[in-house]
């Protein structure tokens, strides 16, 4: 991999000889070797692929006005790329606001109703601070803290990576679907949500994302965490 210095080529993306382009958050870019996707038919994956469906249907089943609806939500959550600020499409926030739903009925991790109205309220769902915290245990392990200070309850949904050594400092994916946790987060409240079972000092990432209790479904923007697995004896 190989990142591309150019005050000319700024918006190169895309596959052409063998070597893919992209670009990294800090805007530069990154020329690789072209790799071909993997299709591991993993349980995870396919409970993916099966709410991405469902979705997908219960969109086009939608009229015309709460499509439209839709759109003007999105035209109100404003995302941060490589190339700047962009919205979505109304199709893809419709999807993005009920795929946390979907995933966690289909996992069994939390129960959301089916309730596909578009949100009132604009933009993300702004949780408040999400931070690393003190690890209780006993054990090894990892935590984070979420206060809630929308006024609406929610639930945080979690996701942890694999071990890395201290001299990592970022990462972004992907992370072991077999970590997700969906953790209630009321009002007013900080709430403690821990990963255990790990291997002291090394280092583990956290992603979390957030999503309204009671429909219309809301998300919040994604949040990355850095922690350092502690062993905690009592």
């Amino acid at each position: 991999m190989a990142r591309l210095l150019s005050q000319i080529a700024t918006q190169m993306r895309g596959s052409v000889g063998g070597i893919t382009y992209t670009a990294n958050q800090w805007y530069q870019i990154i020329a690789r070797a072209r790799t071909s996707p993997v299709n591991p038919g993993t349980s995870n994956q396919t409970i993916i692929r099966s709410v991405m469906a469902y979705l997908s249907a219960a969109w086009e089943g939608l009229s015309d006005a709460v499509k439209q609806q839709w759109q003007d939500y999105a035209d109100t959550c404003i995302y941060q790329g490589p190339l700047g600020n962009y919205t979505l499409g109304g199709r893809q926030m419709f999807i993005a606001c009920m795929s946390i739903p979907g995933y966690c009925n289909s996992r069994g991790l939390y129960a959301f109703g089916a309730v596909f109205t578009p949100p009132a309220i604009p933009g993300f769902y702004d949780i408040g601070p999400v931070q690393t915290t003190s690890y209780v245990g006993p054990g090894i392990g990892i935590a984070l803290s979420i206060t809630n200070e929308t006024g609406e309850d929610g639930v945080a949904f979690v996701e942890r990576s694999f071990a890395f050594p201290t001299s990592r400092n970022r990462f972004k994916g992907p992370f072991l679907s077999s970590s997700a946790q969906a953790v209630a987060v009321g009002t007013g409240a900080a709430t403690k949500i821990e990963f255990d079972n790990l291997t002291p000092d090394l280092i583990y990432f956290t992603r979390v994302r957030c999503v309204t209790e009671d429909p219309p479904y809301r998300i919040s923007a994604q949040h990355f965490l850095r922690h350092t697995a502690v062993e905690v004896t009592t």
